[in-house]
């Protein structure tokens, strides 16, 4: 089997992926809410990070825990839980940013019974001179909380060889997203994201494995015939279906900024330096940010502009999950930047459930604009 379908079948089946991995290594699971989550601790502990993901499914089960006005992805994901989709977390760590995810971490745990519950703050502004200090002991602080849970010292030696693991996983994404930048890409948008999505769902040796298989695989392949070069920006959307929608119409998802694609990975490594907390904290702060924690003129805008020149961009989607308050403030400033650049651009207010019919005759609408641009 060829590493893409792996990978793909991971993001599929990743809830069996984690109870297999509990029994081959009789080890601990933990669910993980954001990609501020330094799980380079965790990894050099044994236990096993999980990306807590959602379901689009219609959901019934979720108004007694959280309210019906939280995004998609927090409802979706409480959802799971009260299947018992993750019953086999022992732990949870939330890094604390978006207020509807903290309400699913706080019902979680208190309703569930979890044997682990741990939250901590990441500066809301990422550029001030006492960040890196006040993010430094946040981290300290959580190193020791897992070593209390686990009753094992985080052992320098092998944290380091954590970190070498990460910085590598890092580099091979870095250069998997490198090749869509060529005129026909050997690999597509929703493809890209379920390499990613599976790498925030197993084993990083593993995922890693694959990486090198996969770029070993992908020369000489090509992606279908499309109509436009896009980018994607918006929410805490793991909605593979919706890019496979786009997809479908001739969309040639060539690059992103989404926590699910770019910003996972991107920041570059952490420096292999005496102080590894104070090392992996620095990364944690220099990596691309979301809303809730850097001005979008200072660095989003800035990083947005040079992804479209870079992976030559012809139109950009927001997918903005309905309700979700930051990723709307950001909107207006970033859609009169892209304006004022001539770069076409399309919002899709995005649930639980995509109004199919709706959204193909916008997104055809956005294509045909495009075209008759370029032609």
């Amino acid at each position: 089997m060829d590493a893409l379908t792996k990978l793909q079948n991971i993001v599929a089946n990743r809830h069996e992926y984690a109870q297999n991995w509990k029994r081959r290594n009789n080890g601990k699971v933990a669910g993980v809410f954001c990609i501020y989550v330094p799980e380079e601790i965790l990894h050099a502990l044994g236990i096993l990070s999980v990306r807590v993901f959602g379901s689009r499914e219609p959901d019934d089960v979720t108004e007694p825990y959280i309210t019906s006005w939280w995004c998609a992805h927090c409802r979706g994901s409480m959802a799971e839980v009260l299947k018992g989709k993750y019953s086999y977390i022992e732990g949870l760590v939330y890094a604390v940013s978006c207020p509807h995810i903290f309400q699913v971490y706080n019902s979680w745990a208190r309703q569930k019974g979890i044997e682990y519950a741990y939250d901590f703050s990441v500066p809301e502004n990422s550029c001030n001179n006492f960040a890196l200090d006040f993010l430094s002991a946040e981290f300290g602080d959580f190193a020791h909380s897992v070593e209390a849970w686990l009753g094992k010292k985080l052992d320098k030696e092998v944290f380091s060889q954590s970190v070498e693991l990460f910085n590598r996983n890092r580099q091979l994404l870095e250069e998997i997203y490198a090749l869509r930048k060529s005129d026909n890409p050997p690999i597509s948008g929703s493809e890209s994201m379920e390499v990613v999505m599976a790498g925030m769902s197993m084993d990083k040796a593993e995922h890693t494995q694959l990486l090198q298989q996969l770029l070993a695989e992908l020369p000489g392949r090509a992606v279908p015939h499309h109509r436009a070069r896009l980018m994607l920006l918006g929410s805490e959307n793991d909605d593979v279906g919706m890019v496979k929608f786009i997809e479908s119409y001739g969309g040639l998802v060539v690059t992103d900024d989404l926590c699910v694609g770019s910003r996972y990975f991107g920041g570059g490594p952490i420096a292999l330096d005496s102080d590894l907390l104070k090392a992996t904290a620095t990364r944690y702060l220099n990596r691309p940010h979301c809303p809730q924690k850097d001005i979008v003129e200072r660095r989003r805008i800035p990083r947005i502009l040079q992804q479209i020149q870079d992976y030559r961009v012809q139109g950009v989607i927001y997918l903005l999950e309905k309700f979700c308050e930051p990723h709307a403030y950001d909107l207006p400033t970033i859609k009169a930047e892209l304006d004022k650049k001539g770069i076409t651009f399309l919002i899709l207010e995005t649930d639980l459930t995509t109004p199919v019919g709706q959204f193909r005759t916008r997104v055809e609408a956005f294509m045909d604009l495009i075209e008759a641009k370029v032609s």
